[in-house]
């Protein structure tokens, strides 16, 4: 996760018009984690694809309060979870139920291709044998939930 976050922090895209070094990030990590399977450049593309998102839809809600996420890594007797919450404009049900659609994007003009969750949902729950969901609330902001298994010896 914390490598994710510096590659993100370091791509600053005029275009979009987000800065991660304006982004307060909380990180909540309950240790030790135990080890669960997953490919690092592929769990680091979810994780990016989910903290650009939310970075941009904080756009939306910054002059009202500091963009921030919450980052959550705990875990219990059978999987690991990751929590990344944003508090911005957050999402509505029927919102909710599209957002892992390929080609579906609420960003206006060329600034997304709607690809990023669905790819995001398709690594985790095909390549990884994990589950994604969101939780999310109009005007709260929004929670994206990763599960992963632990690994059996």
């Amino acid at each position: 996760m914390d490598k994710t976050i510096d590659l993100a922090t370091n791509d600053y895209d005029l275009k979009k018009h987000f800065d991660f070094k304006k982004i307060l990030i909380q990180r909540h990590y309950h240790e030790p984690t135990p080890e669960f399977l997953c490919e690092a450049g592929q769990i680091q593309q979810v994780f990016l694809n989910i903290l650009k998102n939310g970075a941009h839809a904080m756009l939306e809600t910054a002059d009202v309060r500091k963009p921030q996420f919450d980052l959550h890594i705990k875990s219990d007797q059978h999987s690991v979870y990751i929590e990344i919450a944003d508090n911005g404009p957050g999402m509505d049900d029927d919102l909710k139920r599209r957002i892992f659609e390929p080609f579906f994007t609420t960003k206006k003009g060329n600034l997304g291709t709607g690809l990023g969750l669905s790819v995001s949902y398709f690594i985790v729950t095909e390549n990884l044998g994990g589950m994604i969901s969101v939780d999310s609330t109009p005007g709260k902001g929004s929670q994206f939930t990763i599960r992963f298994p632990i690994k059996t010896p």
